[in-house]
């Protein structure tokens, strides 16, 4: 059985969360971390205040960072890649970065001389940030989120950004239905050495996630040494069947990790079953696992409110079809448009909808 905690924890002082972890860790299978090199990946797909719920609480990276440290690790370096990467990027906004200058932890550029992965999965490679080779051990720590074109987020599509700066944006076009790109992810996600998941529930976001949707209060800390079984009770505690869950079903297919079956978690504390939130603003719509390529088509087109725009660009630089141009406001181009929704995440003013 694979062993799922749920711990309550309803804010973000430092002494509850690092408590919390605690009870996560004596409640499932923690890998034995003395002496191991980590890297710790937080979810940062832009670098917006906590209050917005849309990256992990930087309470969270300080407590783990400490607690790894009582368990003596031999280093522990944390990175990410958000949407619109550049070199030297460095997560102020967010106040990870800040976390890890007062804990002495090193910030890692994944831009700088990434490495060809081959994903078996997708027969494809792929460029990844190159310190996952020279690391023990990858913890995902993912943030409770909607996501408008796979449905959540989670802690195996975390992984997504070890993959640097706009690459990520290209593989929406190698892979435009959502089966096809969860299956991308998955492969991904076997070539990371993922060890260990903490998810941040305590806020976490309903509606337009993973960027624009609203935060909820979950009050509660989610922990496992299995990614996907994570997922499966985010999807739960969302009221989804984790089965329409495109990564999800798909991870469990291509046994991306030790469990085969939703049947195979062991709750040891809260069960996911009886936190589902009855009121939770889902996204809804089409749901398919298929790898048609016109399957984008029956998504809905992103709708630009000109009235909220900025003209920020960050749209039109994203966008890996090329289907975005700025005149006197946004213009897309829908028959080029493949619904990949990259910006609507990166739209800093919610300037863009999604029916």
């Amino acid at each position: 059985m694979t062993k799922v905690a749920i711990a309550k924890c309803e804010n973000y002082e430092l002494n509850e969360v690092k408590k919390a972890i605690n009870i996560l860790i004596r409640n499932t299978d923690f890998p034995e971390v003395k002496g191991k090199k980590i890297l710790l990946k937080p979810n940062v797909l832009s670098d917006a205040e906590p209050d917005k719920a849309i990256t992990t609480n930087p309470v969270v990276l300080k407590a783990i960072i400490q607690i790894l440290k009582e368990k003596e690790v031999k280093e522990i370096l944390v990175g990410d890649s958000p949407a619109n990467h550049h070199k030297n990027f460095k997560p102020t906004g967010c106040g990870l970065y800040q976390v890890c200058e007062e804990e002495n932890v090193e910030w890692i550029d994944f831009t700088i001389s990434p490495i060809k992965k081959k994903l078996d999965i997708v027969n494809q490679n792929i460029y990844m940030c190159k310190i996952i080779d020279e690391v023990d051990m990858v913890f995902s720590l993912s943030k409770f989120k909607t996501h408008t074109l796979m449905l959540t987020t989670g802690s195996v599509k975390n992984i997504f950004g070890l993959v640097p700066n706009l690459r990520k944006s290209q593989q929406h076009v190698l892979h435009p239905s959502r089966g096809s790109f969860a299956k991308m992810i998955c492969g991904l996600f076997k070539e990371a050495k993922v060890t260990y998941t903490i998810m941040d529930a305590i806020v976490g976001m309903e509606g337009a996630g993973p960027g624009n949707g609203d935060p909820i209060k979950v009050n509660k800390l989610i922990g496992s040494n299995n990614a996907l079984a994570v997922d499966i009770a985010q999807a739960t505690m969302m009221g989804y069947d984790p089965m329409d869950i495109p990564i999800i079903s798909c991870g469990l297919e291509n046994r991306i990790t030790s469990l085969t079956s939703i049947d195979d978690i062991e709750y040891p504390l809260y069960n996911a079953n009886s936190l589902i939130m009855k009121d939770y603003n889902r996204i809804g719509g089409y749901v398919s696992n298929n790898e048609i390529d016109n399957e984008y088509m029956l998504r809905p087109t992103p709708i630009f409110n000109p009235d909220k725009c900025i003209k920020c660009m960050k749209c039109v630089n994203i966008c890996p079809a090329k289907a975005l141009v700025m005149k006197d406001k946004i213009i897309i181009d829908v028959d080029k448009c493949i619904r990949c929704y990259c910006c609507h995440e990166v739209c800093p003013v919610d300037a863009i909808d999604v029916k």
